[in-house]
């Protein structure tokens, strides 16, 4: 039988289901194996009956049984997410779903179909029990997901509230409980925080703490360790696993192939709402059969050599002829633009950055790496002179460039550009690209046209009208490469500037940058904690903790040998395509 349900509509089969959800028969609901069954889904937006929108998920079958785990993978727009939102009535406003069955811990969440052409579903009394009480959902950005005002302790106590019998007493007991079980450290203070007051590992497990607290079957992971270090990825990925090895089924939504590699059992590949490729991940990743899964991992940075193509994979370039890169006359690869020597930063009781000493030479990159709190942000924003060091001393083309007065940067501002993780809150959204990049050019000594500059990193000059939010992640990523190009800087600090990308966009965007190197001799400064990534695109490493650099040195030589335990420690905690 074919059924089309909503996402907030309601009727007597939506309320007999979130009735048993909450009522003797769902014991025996939550009892079931099969937690999944899902049949030619389809879900698109807009319309109604005859006149809905064009489909984004078409034709998605697939089934989860407790105690598994299933990843669905693809890009940005394959329609991962909206599956995943769909089995859970969050699809989104104006959002229609059909399938020939569709059944969430042993409840078939299609409802009769109306005079309307539309389906009753399930009330949105009925989803949110069900929702609470059987599946728990943990989604990729948790400070968004938690209410920046309130304690996590009372945020995770809800869920008790609502879908159990349990007492206050009983309730508070039960959220350090859940809160030891998840990792957290000292749960009896940290209770008491808010979302802002704790790291972004910590608010991952906080969230993951409210989705287990009614004990559900089903957990719904969507990017859950998306932009978190290694190591705390690794810690999150044990924590998932613990629950799956627990009985509880796991359906897991990422880009990252290697994440998908240890935490996933079997795999669906999607690109354009369909399904291409699906199997064990062992056989599914080791030995893929359709085109496009090949694509997505030969786009993977890991162990490819610097200056291979990601995104086409040719053979390497030859070496940069230093009279043609474009290289400022007299530059060589041992002199060094950029020079930071003995600078500390302290916030507070805090030291955030101790005595670090880094040289980067014209037209190589240094990658910086270390976990969230290490001090990578804090020593970027003093290379780019918008904090000062307390003591210690950055130079610029041999030029004394920080600490001072900005008086005295002013006219250099346009030898050191940045690209930031996030392009969209670093454009004024009311700017157009041309007017974006326009701004940018001012002071530059040898302006270019703006269509030159879009044309330099692969957007065509039609897109000069368009505002930030008219473009793709890619494409504003883009713009802001173009944006930081644009003066002809000497250095590039980028700060995490793909890790929100899904793969194969990273690996046009790397491509991009590692082209744009070599034509133009620019330096970068290259922050990452996707190690992947950084061992691919880097000359030299520097690994920092606790604001200090531990180790440096050739980037090949501290990935295959790492001296310090900590490196050792880092390098080991990245997750790799291929067994288990």
């Amino acid at each position: 039988m074919s059924g089309t349900v909503g996402d907030s509509t309601g009727g007597s089969t939506g309320d007999a289901i979130g009735d048993s959800i909450g009522g003797s028969a769902g014991e025996e609901l939550l009892r079931v194996e099969e937690l999944l069954r899902v049949e030619e889904l389809r879900v698109g937006f807009g319309g109604r009956g005859a006149r809905r929108g064009p489909a984004v998920v078409d034709g998605v079958s697939f089934t989860l049984r407790a105690g598994r785990s299933l990843a669905i993978v693809g890009e940005s727009g394959s329609g991962k997410s909206v599956t995943a939102r769909s089995l859970v009535g969050l699809a989104g406003a104006g959002a229609w779903t059909s399938a020939s069955a569709l059944e969430v811990v042993g409840a078939s969440v299609l409802g009769p179909v109306g005079a309307d052409g539309i389906a009753r579903g399930l009330s949105a009394a009925a989803w949110r029990k069900l929702r609470g009480r059987a599946i728990g959902l943990v989604v990729q950005d948790a400070l968004v997901s938690l209410d920046p005002l309130r304690p996590i302790g009372r945020e995770i106590g809800d869920a008790l509230r609502l879908h159990t019998p349990l007492s206050a007493a009983e309730r508070r007991a039960r959220v350090l409980s859940l809160l030891e079980s998840v990792g957290m450290p000292d749960p009896a203070s940290r209770v008491h925080q808010r979302s802002g007051e704790l790291s972004g590992g910590l608010r991952q497990r906080a969230l993951i703490a409210s989705a287990l607290a009614a004990s559900p079957r089903l957990l719904i992971a969507d990017e859950p360790t998306t932009a978190l270090d290694s190591t705390v990825q690794a810690q999150i990925l044990a924590l998932l696993e613990g629950v799956r090895d627990a009985g509880t089924g796991l359906l897991f939504i990422s880009h990252d192939l290697a994440v998908v590699s240890r935490i996933a059992d079997d795999v669906l590949v999607m690109r354009a709402g369909r399904v291409v490729e699906s199997g064990p991940v062992a056989q599914v990743l080791g030995d893929p059969r359709h085109e496009y899964t090949k694509a997505l991992l030969r786009a993977v940075p890991t162990g490819v050599p610097r200056g291979v193509a990601l995104s086409a994979r040719p053979a390497p370039p030859a070496p940069p002829d230093p009279a043609v890169s474009g290289a400022p006359t007299g530059a060589s690869s041992s002199d060094p633009v950029l020079e930071v020597t003995g600078v500390s930063k302290r916030f507070g009781d805090r030291l955030a950055v101790d005595d670090v000493s880094l040289s980067l030479p014209a037209g190589t990159t240094l990658g910086l790496v270390g976990e969230s709190g290490s001090g990578k942000t804090t020593l970027a924003r003093i290379a780019l002179g918008l904090a000062a060091p307390d003591t210690g001393a950055v130079r610029l083309d041999g030029l004394p460039w920080a600490p001072g007065p900005e008086r005295d940067r002013r006219s250099r501002r346009p030898l050191v550009g940045a690209v930031y993780q996030d392009a969209l809150s670093s454009f004024d959204p009311r700017m157009t690209v041309r007017q974006i990049l326009a701004d940018a050019l001012r002071g530059a000594s040898a302006p270019r046209p703006v269509d030159e500059l879009l044309d330099d990193v692969g957007l065509s000059p039609s897109l000069a009208g368009a505002r930030p939010l008219e473009l793709s992640g890619g494409q504003r990523q883009r713009v802001s490469i173009a944006r930081a190009l644009a003066p002809s800087p000497r250095v590039i600090v980028l700060d995490e500037p793909v890790s929100a990308l899904d793969v194969s966009i990273q690996a046009q965007i790397l491509d991009l940058l590692d082209r744009l190197q070599r034509e133009h001799g620019v330096a970068y400064l290259f922050i990452s904690h996707d190690l992947g990534v950084v061992q691919h695109m880097s000359d030299t490493l520097a690994v920092m903790k606790d604001g200090r650099v531990l180790e440096q040195g050739r980037a090949s030589a501290v990935f295959d040998n790492p001296a310090h335990p900590y490196t050792q420690a880092l390098l080991a905690a990245a997750p790799r395509i291929g067994p288990r």
